[in-house]
């Protein structure tokens, strides 16, 4: 179907609580809502997610990468013809989040043209639900062991847990939570790439017995230490993430050997270049999950469908970042019954936009 044009709406809404971690913290969701309408009218939808500290892209920047630049190479494609539109699209250097929107954006599209959910244009699903990881934000000790028995007791059996500015307390939190939790519950630490590498290995080392994995402890450019660190500690797999933005990383660091596991973040790969991302893991014997980049529930609903679409992708997936944001521009939320979420089922991504809320929290810049 032909691509007729693409409107692209910044919006903000604020978080039900500010939400902290080693590099940064934030108060708000100021993301883009992008929209591709095909000739017949239908559209397909999808949010850009700005990480500026992380990615270098911003609210602003996305808009002129989609506007002034990507979307005149878009506009008037095949909406199907997804390998010549990323092609097209490689005209562009970077802006990771501004191309990934238009890829989410066009699979939900050819969904609802085809009548099909997008898990099934990606050759799923394998499941229906997907085993959610539930974030702990830094914060005070007592409040983060709080958290952790509060969710317990919705049914959460895996939990990531952001640390990297204190070793010390990073050990005892850690070692507090296994003390409090069951066998079955997971516990993962995300360091966001802050010890140095001495403190990096004192810290797996004491939690050796109680890390499932540990996510990004050293520098992303430490390749050396990175494998260094993942020999010294093979009973802690590590889960890349800062280290695996796009294809061409990740194959990089399978050749290296130092990572066991591979973070999918949505709003950086989208479905084409996630794909590619789950079978070289796959093939290398790597495995996969979904990883928040902060998505609200519109962006929640497309990493159920990725989620759902691979064997490879099986480990509990961070999808309930959108229950620390005041509301949604959705419809309906998710639905998430103990520590497990269901995947939509409709055309396309399966969700329908809520137009008053777009229109309550669209800005202008």
């Amino acid at each position: 179907m032909r691509i007729e044009s693409v409107r692209v709406t910044p919006f903000v809404i604020p978080l039900v609580r500010p939400v902290t971690w080693a590099t940064g913290s934030m108060a708000v969701v100021d993301w883009l809502l992008v929209e591709v309408v095909a000739e017949d009218g239908t559209t397909g939808i999808a949010e850009a997610i700005p990480r500026p500290m992380i990615y270098g892209e911003t609210q602003r920047s996305i808009h002129t990468a989609l506007t002034e630049y990507l979307v005149p190479l878009v506009v008037g494609q095949d909406s199907f013809a997804l390998e010549r539109i990323h092609r097209r699209m490689e005209a562009l250097a970077g802006n990771l989040a501004a191309k990934a929107a238009l890829d989410i954006a066009l699979h939900d599209l050819n969904g609802k043209l085809t009548g099909l959910p997008v898990h099934a244009l990606l050759g799923g699903p394998v499941r229906t639900e997907v085993d959610c990881a539930w974030m702990i934000a830094l914060g005070e000790h007592d409040a983060m062991l709080a958290e952790l028995e509060d969710k317990i007791g919705e049914g959460f059996r895996a939990f990531k847990v952001k640390g990297g500015l204190d070793p010390a307390a990073d050990i005892a939190v850690l070692t507090a939570m296994r003390e409090r939790s069951e066998s079955d519950v997971r516990l993962y630490l995300d360091a966001n790439c802050r010890y140095d590498r001495d403190s990096a290995h004192r810290v797996l080392h004491a939690l050796r017995d109680v890390l499932d994995q540990v996510e990004e402890p050293i520098a992303a450019g430490d390749d050396e230490g990175r494998v260094e660190l993942a020999r010294a500690v093979p009973t802690v797999p590590l889960l890349g993430d800062e280290t695996v933005f796009t294809v061409a990383d990740v194959a990089r660091q399978i050749r290296l050997g130092g990572l066991r596991r591979i973070s999918l973040k949505m709003p950086r790969t989208g479905y084409t270049l996630s794909r590619r991302i789950v079978h070289l893991a796959e093939a290398a014997g790597l495995r996969l999950q979904i990883s928040t980049q902060s998505e609200t529930t519109l962006g929640t609903a497309g990493c159920l469908h990725l989620a759902a679409a691979f064997h490879a992708i099986d480990l509990p997936c961070e999808l309930t970042f959108y229950r620390d944001v005041a509301d949604g521009l959705l419809t309906t939320e998710p639905a998430i019954h103990g520590g497990r979420m269901a995947v939509p089922t409709g055309p396309g991504l399966g969700v329908q936009l809520d137009p008053g809320k777009v229109a309550k929290y669209r800005v202008r810049l």
